[in-house]
C-alpha cells in the first residue's frame, strides 16, 4: 500500500524549522575515484564549491559481549568535501557515491540547480552507469527558540498526536528521550518516518526526520525529476506532521497562503 498525504500548496516559512537538506547517489564502485585527485570533477563545480577539503574515514568495530578479540580500526576509502564560500552547502563525493547537502535551504528551485550542477559534473567527469540508491532527506528540528513554546508540551502540540504518543501515560511522565523510526513502503520506494525528542544544554528539541528513497538499479537520467517528485511527497509528509492550526508559529507568507 503506497503513503497518502494530502496534497498541499508549498509555503515558504520565514521561521523554518527545518536544519538540513540532503540528497545522496549511490552507485556501483568507480576506482577511479578512490585512486586519483577529483582535479577534474572540481574545475566543473568550483565557481559555485571553491573550498575543498579531504576526509579520511575509519571504521571501529568493538567485539560484542561475551566475544573473544580486541577492537579493530579499519581505514575507509577516502572522501571529498567541496564546500561554498559561506560553507553551508557541499558536494561530498566519495568512491561509491556523491551527495548535496545544506544547512542554508532556501527554496527547492536553488537546491534542484545545485543538485543539476552537481549530477552533471559526475556523469561528464567519472560516468557511473546507474545508481543502486537514490535518496532525499530532511531534517527539522523544533526548540522554544523556532517555537516559542513556553514548555515542552506546549510543543508537542504543534505535532500529530500519532508522532508524540510515547511522551503521554498514567506510567510516567517527562521522558528525558523518546526516539521512534517508522519505515512505509510507497510502491518501489520507501518513507522513513523518524522522530526523536531529547535535550541539549538544558533546552528540549524535537527532531523530525523524513527520508524519501530507492533502492535498486536505477537510471541516472531521470534523477532530477525523481527528485521533484521525491521533494513533493517529503513536503506533504512535513505538512501532515505539523497540525494545520499551528503552522502559523513558522510564519508562513500570507501570499503563499491566498494561492
Amino acid at each position: 500500500m503506497a503513503v497518502y498525504f494530502p496534497p498541499q500548496t508549498d509555503v515558504q516559512l520565514d521561521n523554518s524549522p527545518l536544519i538540513e537538506v540532503i540528497c545522496q547517489v549511490r552507485f556501483p564502485v568507480i576506482l577511479r575515484i578512490a585512486s586519483e585527485e577529483p582535479s577534474e570533477f572540481q574545475e566543473q563545480i568550483r565557481s559555485e564549491f571553491p573550498l575543498v577539503e579531504l576526509e579520511h574515514g575509519f571504521l571501529f568495530r568493538v567485539p560484542g559481549p561475551g566475544a573473544k578479540g580486541s577492537p579493530t580500526v579499519e581505514p575507509q576509502s577516502r572522501v571529498y568535501r567541496f564546500r561554498t564560500a559561506d560553507e553551508q552547502t557541499a558536494i561530498s563525493l566519495g568512491p561509491d557515491f556523491y551527495a548535496l547537502s545544506t544547512k542554508g535551504y532556501r527554496n527547492w528551485g536553488e537546491f534542484a540547480r545545485l543538485l543539476n550542477l552537481t549530477h552533471s559534473a559526475v556523469q561528464r567527469v567519472y560516468k557511473p552507469a546507474y545508481a543502486v540508491r537514490l535518496g532525499l532527506r530532511y531534517v527539522n528540528r523544533l526548540s522554544p527558540a523556532n517555537t516559542g513554546c513556553a514548555s515542552v508540551a506546549e510543543m508537542f502540540e504543534l505535532l500529530r498526536p500519532e508522532l508524540v504518543q510515547q511522551s503521554r501515560s498514567d506510567a510516567w511522565s517527562n521522558p528525558l528521550e523518546m526516539r521512534s523510526r517508522l519505515v512505509l513502503a510507497d510502491g518501489d520506494a520507501k518513507l522513513t518516518l523518524g522522530t526523536g525528542y531529547g535535550e541539549e544544554n538544558g533546552e528540549p528539541f524535537f527532531v523530525l526526520d523524513l527520508d524519501y528513497f530507492e533502492e535498486g538499479r536505477l537510471e541516472l537520467s531521470g534523477l532530477i525529476d525523481r527528485c521533484v517528485q521525491y521533494n513533493d511527497v517529503l513536503y506533504r509528509a512535513f505538512r501532515w506532521c505539523i497540525r494545520a492550526e499551528k503552522l502559523g508559529v513558522f510564519r508562513p507568507k500570507m501570499k503563499d497562503l491566498s494561492k
